[in-house]
């Protein structure tokens, strides 16, 4: 069986391919720049049973004949700007194209060549103005999407596309709504304008610097790469899924991350130094300072027994892995 990832070479889809060679599976890639050389030589074990190929998500020929040579079997849709104001000012065409006609592209090459089921990669932020009212929990059919940024008007856009043509189609295509991302292979890649402030600290310790942090960290439901991937194959894997969409993210608030990542790290980068900003100071590190809801997991877990680690359990693991790969940056 193989399974097809577009934008496998991005932060999440890194994940999913990292997840899927492990399992024993045959991998496309498919995307417009190469795996990252890191990811390279850890999935050299694996290297009869994954293909790279470069392409344009926007070029519905190149996505139709990556679909005719390789025959998938699954395809997760990974491929995504993960677009800021700056960019929707100033090339607000290039976002809709990748995010809304790619995705029908990859949907119509799926339908042609009798894809047994394609995953959809949204975002929680497709929620928008909902997230910040202070519901204790969003559901996937009753929360209002309510869209704001670019980014998440076609990620939403997409998403309703992916229900249309699964009915029109009758193609099976499911759609995972994901949480705030944290863990390995996230880097700049070009059409992600945010590195999350737990990846900006690695860089920090890389460099040698000192991390000053936030005075106050708003709390935020946190989802670990490597837990997305499980979720995002147990999506693909399963017979016959009861619903369209899911929230995939860990169902939990998570407080103080950034310290307790800075003391992670420690062991890792023993000269790594960190502090909380002092009154009137700067922070080198950025995040998110609004207050969200949390997305209801009731979905993934009951019908799937999705669970995501502990956060100690994440952490080590995450700090263990940049033990391991401290060149991802630098290569």
């Amino acid at each position: 069986m193989t399974a097809l990832v577009t934008g496998g070479t991005g932060f999440v889809g890194v994940n999913v391919v990292e997840a899927l060679l492990a399992g024993g599976r045959d991998v496309v890639v498919f995307d417009r720049g190469p795996l990252p050389a890191a990811a390279q030589r850890a999935f050299a074990p694996h290297a009869k049973r994954l293909t790279v190929v470069q392409g344009d998500i926007c070029d519905a020929g190149q996505v139709m004949r990556v679909h005719e040579r390789y025959a998938p079997d699954g395809v997760i849709h990974c491929a995504a700007m993960t677009s800021g104001a700056e960019r929707e000012a100033r090339d607000p065409v290039t976002v809709v194209n990748i995010n809304l006609n790619g995705t029908l592209n990859v949907l119509d090459a799926a339908r042609r060549h009798k894809v047994r089921r394609v995953v959809y990669l949204n975002s929680g932020s497709i929620y928008g103005e909902t997230l910040y009212k202070g519901l204790p929990w969003l559901y996937e059919d009753t929360a209002l999407p309510v869209p704001v940024r670019l980014y998440s008007i076609t990620k939403h856009a997409a998403e309703r596309a992916c229900l249309r043509m699964r009915e029109l189609w009758a193609l099976d295509v499911v759609s995972a709504r994901l949480g705030n991302v944290v863990g390995p292979w996230e880097r700049d890649t070009g059409v992600r304008d945010r590195i999350e402030s737990h990846s900006q600290i690695v860089a920090l310790a890389l460099a040698g610097k000192v991390a000053i942090l936030p005075r106050h960290e708003i709390p935020r439901d946190l989802v670990y790469s490597r837990d997305l991937a499980a979720g995002l194959i147990l999506l693909l894997d399963a017979q016959a899924p009861r619903h369209a969409i899911y929230n995939l993210s860990s169902g939990r608030v998570w407080g103080d991350t950034m310290v307790t990542w800075c003391t992670a790290l420690k062991p890792v980068f023993p000269r790594f130094e960190f502090r909380v900003a002092a009154e009137g100071e700067t922070p080198n590190v950025t995040y998110s300072d609004q207050q969200r809801s949390l997305m209801d997991m009731g979905r993934m877990m009951k019908e799937f027994g999705f669970r995501s680690r502990e956060p100690a359990a994440m952490w080590a693991d995450f700090a263990e892995w940049i033990r391991r790969t401290p060149d991802f940056w630098t290569s």
